[in-house]
């Protein structure tokens, strides 16, 4: 089945070192859009220029469904598949589509972000914040928490992803509604059912979010670092702002499928992901912190990674219980 969204701009053709057999491109499905793929693409292209590479990209939760109609059909069309952790996992429960690797240079990786099972590689660490106008909103008038957003003075003002068609979003969920839920009457179930009456702007996609908050078109949002990071980057009127409460961490992983025809060129891939060449570009790649111990790294607005609560998610509640948070999520908000 072909993706609706390929970034053909991004197919490259090189020769490498060390060079191999490739049987056609390595295709890799992607739920990271394509301005956040091309550095990645471009670096791995100096190291393997003999690879071919195609970069198809879809919404995360689009995606899992493209790639489940796939393999029930016997036959996925990717050799590699771009997603968070916690979806990986769940793909893996159901279908046993990926193959298991160890990239070389994973002892440089940090050990609390890795895939116990091997299934996954992790790339970079994808954090929850919220993002805001600064043309529309003062420093002094940002909420500093998770509760700030629902005060009634966002109402017609907030961007929040959709579950239903976001992978990402669900770190978000359980962050508020498992981790946070005994907490106090502000989180849990009931924090989604008192964001509803702020009429948030429920959205795709996060890249789609984040345009409309650099716009001022919904100048508040929940947000992941890697569109903060894209903001920064193209010096969009937007900053941060790092909840008291803390930050649920998603890692973005890649999978090798096992039934790929390029074991060779995947492979290829996953040692790059997590060499200190890839994992040095990553916040302008991925836009996200990277994994390595010995890159470093400061938030866009200079925030030291020290000085941020970073709360790592319960990858395997959130593979297990995706349909029921989603209808929890529907019933909070009426629809």
């Amino acid at each position: 089945m072909k993706l609706t969204r390929t970034v053909t701009a991004l197919a490259c053709i090189f020769a490498a070192v060390p060079a191999f057999a490739q049987e056609g491109p390595l295709q890799i499905y992607s739920a990271y859009p394509d301005e956040h793929m091309k550095a990645l693409v471009d670096g791995f292209a100096e190291q393997y220029p003999d690879v071919e590479v195609q970069i198809s990209v879809q919404p995360g939760e689009q995606l899992i469904s493209t790639v489940e109609l796939e393999l029930r059909a016997g036959r996925p069309q990717a050799d590699v598949i771009g997603l968070n952790q916690a979806s990986i996992a769940s793909l893996q429960a159901a279908h046993s589509a990926f193959s298991a690797y160890e990239p070389a240079g994973l002892e440089g990786v940090r050990t609390e972000v890795l895939d116990e099972s091997g299934t996954s590689v992790p790339a970079c660490v994808n954090l929850y914040l919220i993002q805001y106008n600064t043309n529309a909103i003062s420093e002094a008038d940002a909420p500093t928490d998770w509760a700030g957003l629902l005060d009634p003075r966002w109402k017609d003002q907030l961007a929040l992803a959709d579950p239903a068609s976001s992978q990402s979003v669900h770190s978000f969920l359980w962050f508020i509604t498992e981790h946070l839920a005994d907490e106090g009457d502000d989180y849990g179930w009931g924090y989604f059912e008192r964001l509803a009456e702020n009429a948030p702007r429920l959205e795709r996609s996060h890249g789609t979010i984040r345009d409309m908050t650099a716009s001022g078109e919904r100048p508040i949002a929940v947000q992941l670092l890697a569109n903060g990071q894209t903001s920064a980057n193209r010096g969009d009127p937007t900053s941060l702002v790092w909840p008291s409460e803390g930050s649920p961490g998603e890692i973005s992983s890649f999978a090798m499928f096992e039934q790929s025809d390029n074991q060779e060129a995947a492979q290829a891939w996953l040692d790059y992901v997590v060499s200190p060449e890839a994992q040095a570009i990553m916040p302008d790649a991925l836009g996200c912190a990277p994994v390595r111990n010995d890159v470093d790294y400061t938030f866009p607005d200079g925030t030291a990674v020290s000085d941020v609560t970073i709360v790592p998610v319960d990858a395997d509640f959130i593979a297990n219980e995706r349909e029921a948070q989603v209808e929890a999520f529907d019933q909070a908000f009426g629809r």
